[in-house]
């Protein structure tokens, strides 16, 4: 889970619940924020003073802020998959590169190519696997990577990263 704000809610769940604790929101940080939140709790516990407290206390969330960034948050995802799906730029399999990679046409049809340094070429869907977003290349880490929900791909297909959980379509160049 990722909070609207990205830090993590620490602490009571609400004002009138003082003893139900809640750590969560951690945004795949949570080896790290769950010592942060140990501490925040056992404070809590001890009676003791942190100054971190209502940096992380669950009760900060403030409505109208808060909802115009979430609909911001959520109106940049559909603007993401609706450029990626009229995007119709490409390049042509020859002009590709020994260990290069983009976005080419197969038959008339959006496809992720990428060249190893052998000249072995691979080719995927574009469409993330996730939520159907277009991904794009990233030549410094050599992966399809999802602009909407941040999965990645190595350029097999594979997923290197969630939230998708399954690899990009491989493509036969005779389809």
């Amino acid at each position: 889970m990722t909070t609207l704000d990205k830090i993590p809610y620490i602490g009571p769940i609400t004002k009138n619940e003082e003893r139900v604790m809640v750590a969560t929101g951690f945004r795949k940080w949570g080896m790290t924020g769950t010592h942060l939140a140990a501490m925040l709790m056992r404070d809590r516990i001890m009676q003791k003073e942190n100054p971190y407290a209502d940096i992380f206390s669950p009760q900060r969330f403030e409505a109208d802020p808060m909802v115009k960034k979430f609909i911001s948050a959520k109106t940049d995802v559909a603007g993401q998959l609706v450029k990626g799906k009229l995007d119709m730029r490409d390049q042509s399999l020859d002009a590709l590169k020994n260990d290069e990679g983009a976005v080419v046409r197969i038959n008339g049809k959006r496809a992720g190519a990428y060249k190893d340094q052998d000249g072995n070429l691979y080719l995927v869907d574009t469409t993330c696997t996730h939520m159907g977003c277009e991904v794009k290349w990233n030549s410094g880490d050599r992966t399809w990577d999802c602009p909407c929900h941040g999965s990645r791909f190595a350029c097999t297909g594979e997923v290197v990263e969630g939230p998708a959980k399954e690899p990009l379509k491989k493509i036969d160049q005779q389809d």
